[in-house]
């Protein structure tokens, strides 16, 4: 049971689940209740956490097949962290691989209908699909995989979003009202990018620390194909890059006189992202560059967290209003 928990990386599977939480008690509720107090959640509790349910079975699905086909590189790049052939045989692993997507589906599925829109679960198949060509090709090419695997982190928010959001539309439009319903898609999309960013970013990191295995296997990487020293300068250039769009945000928080948010952004945010490209220029070896990968994820989860920041005055005033 340790072994497959490890397998399905299990602290990521935990993760994506509180993203999707968050996104639904931080964004989508305080919003609608300020557009209206009659406005309500439209998911059930158990509707909703079946879909949080099939978002992390694809994503553990995604995990199993992923180590499946790299059982080679995998001797090379991490020998002390492989589980398939170890603790979990190969055969078993696609076996759960098989089952765990076909459950996640028909979750997705079972949801997606009772809310009289059964094409949402197209985007679960999609991302099933997406993450099995991944594990067999495109992890292996030149940047498409790191973004393959930036894309399926950014739609763990506007999964909740869109699942959550359809039936609102339906049961509330054409009140006037709904307008407002735009800044969830807009403080979802800015997390989904955010989540985007920070996610390529790591994948990049990750690539650097796997170049041994990765170009024993044939692999062409980005480290392998332009060198480990441009690699890591694009790795920083993205990190920087990730800083300015946050000062962008910042002066809008200047304005609104959120300076709670203003802070939150350079201590948890910034100065990590600084402290991220200092270890990113001065790695050399396997266990700095893991070191920097496993930070990129820290400072996602410090951007899932500021949603805690951004709620908090909103439903603050709404309870004193009611």
């Amino acid at each position: 049971m340790i072994a497959f928990l490890k397998l399905i990386r299990i602290q990521n599977l935990l993760i994506i689940a509180f993203t999707q939480y968050v996104v639904r008690w931080c964004i989508i509720y305080p919003i609608i209740k300020v557009s209206s107090t009659f406005y309500e959640l439209q998911l059930s509790e158990l509707n909703f956490f079946l879909l949080v349910l099939s978002t992390v079975m694809i994503a553990a699905a995604g995990y199993v097949i992923n180590d499946y086909f790299d059982v080679n590189i995998d001797k090379v790049n991490k020998p002390e962290r492989m589980v398939i052939g170890k603790g979990v045989k190969r055969r078993v692993a696609i076996g759960a691989h098989t089952l765990i997507n076909i459950l996640a589906i028909l979750i997705a599925l079972y949801v997606a209908y009772s809310i009289g829109s059964w094409r949402l679960a197209l985007i679960h198949f999609v991302c099933a699909g997406g993450l099995w060509f991944y594990s067999t090709s495109f992890k292996r090419q030149f940047l498409i995989g790191n973004v393959i695997i930036a894309l399926f982190t950014a739609l763990v928010p506007l999964i909740a979003v869109v699942y959550e959001m359809i039936p609102i539309y339906r049961e509330y439009i054409p009140i006037e009202e709904n307008l407002s319903f735009i800044s969830v898609w807009e403080y979802t999309i800015a997390l989904s990018f955010f989540a985007f960013i920070t996610t390529l970013l790591r994948e990049i990191i990750k690539d650097i620390e796997d170049v041994d295995g990765d170009t024993e296997y044939g692999c062409k990487t980005m480290p392998i194909l332009i060198g480990i020293k441009t690699t890591k300068n694009i790795a920083m250039f993205i990190a920087f890059l990730t800083i300015i769009c946050l000062v962008f945000i910042q002066v809008e928080f200047l304005k609104l006189d959120d300076f709670v948010s203003f802070v939150y952004f350079i201590v948890a945010l910034q100065l990590p992202l600084l402290f991220l490209i200092y270890k990113i220029k001065t790695a050399q070896e396997k266990k700095q560059f893991r070191f920097a990968g496993n930070l990129s994820k820290f400072i996602m989860l410090m951007g899932i967290c500021y949603l805690f920041v951004f709620a908090y005055p909103i439903l603050h005033n709404f309870l004193h209003v009611i």
